[in-house]
């Protein structure tokens, strides 16, 4: 498919579904056949340690509804648990279990696959410039 004429907008969506559907495909590899593209863009918005739900939801521009129902997914599997806030007896955070380590680990592993693949097909140059504009600072949204 030539997309030499796409906005860059388009260009930027097509790209992040290129490395959504690479990790799918390495991480299925590895045996985490029960994951899909959303529990790995949740997942990655979750911090190392406790996370609040209110922190996933405003990551995610999304709901503490929506993040406690996949929360209960990924808890059904096996990779995270909601345990009891250590500040707040009354709220729950949740938490990777072991299982979820490996996880994270083995995504931050696909990761480095992936960026060793883009810079074979790209050139390490143009890896790099596109980091640099993508890290630059774009100011506050129009």
């Amino acid at each position: 498919m030539n997309n030499i004429n796409q906005p860059l907008t388009l260009a930027l969506v097509n790209a992040n579904q290129w490395i959504s559907s690479s990790l799918l495909h390495l991480m299925h590899a590895r045996g985490h056949t029960e994951l899909t593209t959303s529990h790995l863009v949740f997942f990655s918005s979750l911090d190392c340690g406790l996370t609040h739900a209110s922190a996933v939801a405003r990551r995610m521009g999304t709901s503490r509804q929506a993040v406690y129902k996949t929360t209960k997914e990924l808890q059904r599997i096996g990779i995270l648990e909601l345990i009891q806030a250590p500040d707040n007896k009354r709220q729950k955070v949740i938490s990777m279990t072991s299982s979820g380590e490996r996880v994270a680990l083995d995504a931050r592993d696909c990761m480095v696959v992936i960026e060793e693949r883009l810079a074979q097909q790209l050139g390490k140059t143009t890896v790099q410039k596109m980091l640099d504009a993508l890290r630059a600072d774009w100011g506050e949204p129009i």
